[in-house]
Order: C-alpha cells, then structure tokens, then sequence
C-alpha cells in the first residue's frame, strides 16, 4: 500500500531533479533556477509585477525574491520602480535585455518538461495531471479550513 513516504519522496525527488535540470539549462545565461523561475513568471504574467505579487504567486519568502531580484537587476533583466498605488510596493518588470533571452529561458524549461514526459502517453499524462489537480485541489481546501480557524 503507498503511504506518505512513497508520495513524499518522489515528490521531493522531482523537485530537486527538476531544479538541478533547470540550474544547468540556465548556467549558459548566467542565470539561477530562482532567477529563471521569476523571469519565466513575469513573462508569463504580463512582463510587470509587483514585488509581493511575485512573492505570493511564487510562494517564495520576501528575503529571496528580494535577493534574486537585486541579482536579475544587477544584470540589467529586470527594474524595480516605486508602485504609484502604494508608495511602499514596488514594481517589478522586464527589461528589453530580458525580453531578449526569453526564448532560450523558456527553452531551458521546456527541455526539463520533455526529459519529464519523455516515455509518457498524452493519455497517461492527461490522467497524471487530472490527478495532480485533485491533489492541489485538497490541499488548497485543506489551507482554507487552517486559514479559517
């Protein structure tokens, strides 16, 4: 019979094999999966952000969006303005330079994802990813019940 363990580490497992997949995809251009995973979010998002927005959306502590953000800025991917909303929010978007290597960090992920599908039926991969929704769908009920009390 599967138990927690079983789940928890292949879970863990995949994470930190992906992670280490997406780190040598990214090296070439310099980059971190931290600082991948940001970019990759804002060009999905709309290519601007706020600071708390992407440590919310990306369930990262402020402390390391914080620091992945001070390096993509030192490398000219990223600025960071004052939100005009909210003098204490700040504004995160995409520079032109980032713009430019947004192919090859998008590639750097779709290459982990065809070494994770590789062998895997659309079939078996629609039901993987049913399942997986099921999954999140209780956890984010569960975090609710928490939240509420």
């Amino acid at each position: 019979m599967t138990n927690i363990r079983d789940i928890w580490l292949h879970a863990h497992h995949m994470l930190r094999s992906a992670r280490q997949i997406v780190n040598n995809n990214l090296r070439p251009l310099n980059l971190s999966s931290a600082e991948g995973n940001i970019l990759l979010h804002l060009l999905t998002q709309g290519k601007e952000l706020r600071q708390e927005d992407l440590v919310a959306q990306l369930d990262i502590s402020k402390p390391a969006v914080s620091r992945a953000l001070n390096s993509l800025e030192k490398k000219g991917f990223v600025t960071r303005e004052p939100d005009p909303g909210d003098r204490r929010a700040h504004r995160v978007r995409l520079t032109d330079r980032a713009l430019e290597i947004s192919p090859a960090v998008e590639q750097a992920y779709n290459e982990m994802y065809a070494l994770a599908v590789q062998d895997i039926s659309q079939d078996e991969l629609a039901e993987f990813l049913r399942l997986f929704n099921r999954i999140s769908e209780n956890f984010s009920r569960a975090e609710d019940r928490y939240a509420a009390h």
